[in-house]
């Protein structure tokens, strides 16, 4: 039963109101995950050259409360179970001895020549662990609402900042991104719900529209390629407070 922890100092990121955001708080999840494969010595640059790299498939994070810049957080993960291609695993973060957030994610290990996903080997999942608890049983699918009209859309381009180091755009830019599609009201919503769906990978230069629907206290976000043919995420976010 392999649960790993590590203690921070939530970084200010000069932010305006002093708490972390959600693409902030997602960062540190990975990266503690980072901590973890390297503590087990299956660190990111050995498993690129096995020729393999892990991507998240999906999302389910909820949050009871954002840390505030400069509070000392705990971030506890393990690996939960494996089945097939799909690699299970759980967060928990902890601020000043209370839970403040859980999450589960489905990673895929991804073959980088095909760039497909492939079953889990047993000698990965072996030195990763099976605890066998997980926070989430189930991560559904992020569907569009058919019932309500699209309350924006903006368009963008992938820059190089966006990039993590397998070369597509990093997990947390997405939850950066939403906010940039929300409209002037409620560009200060925070969310104590969020699920996402990882579809297709998205790549410096590509050219793309973020849809936002809103849906009583669910917030919808869809990117799409210019042409719709594509989707690269689906994303659903519940406020935190009531919004009318």
């Amino acid at each position: 039963m392999k649960i790993f922890c590590k203690d921070y100092e939530a970084m200010n990121f000069l932010s305006s109101d002093g708490e972390l955001k959600l693409n902030q708080l997602v960062s540190y999840l990975i990266e503690t995950s980072n901590y973890q494969s390297i503590n087990l010595g299956l660190s990111n640059e050995k498993l690129l050259d096995m020729g393999y790299t892990w991507m998240i498939y999906k999302w389910n994070i909820k949050i009871k409360s954002y840390p505030r810049s400069h509070e000392e957080i705990k971030i506890k993960t393990w690996a939960s179970g494996f089945k097939n291609i799909n690699a299970f695993r759980e967060f928990e973060v902890y601020c000043q001895g209370e839970k403040i957030l859980e999450a589960s994610a489905v990673l895929l290990l991804v073959d980088i020549e095909k760039r497909k996903p492939i079953k889990i080997p047993e000698e990965v999942a072996k030195i990763y662990g099976d605890n066998g608890r997980r926070i989430f049983k189930s991560i559904d699918r992020v569907n569009e609402p058919s019932e309500v009209e699209r309350a924006n859309r903006i368009s963008y381009k992938i820059l190089r900042r966006d990039l993590d180091f397998n070369n597509h755009v990093n997990n947390a830019v997405y939850l950066e991104l939403i906010y940039e599609a929300l409209t002037e009201e409620y560009s200060r919503v925070k969310f104590k719900d969020i699920s996402v769906n990882y579809v297709n990978e998205l790549k410096f230069g590509y050219e793309i529209v973020i849809d936002f629907y809103k849906e009583e206290d669910k917030f919808y976000f869809f990117f799409k390629s210019k042409d719709e043919s594509q989707i690269y995420a689906r994303i659903c976010g519940v406020s935190a407070t009531p919004i009318s």
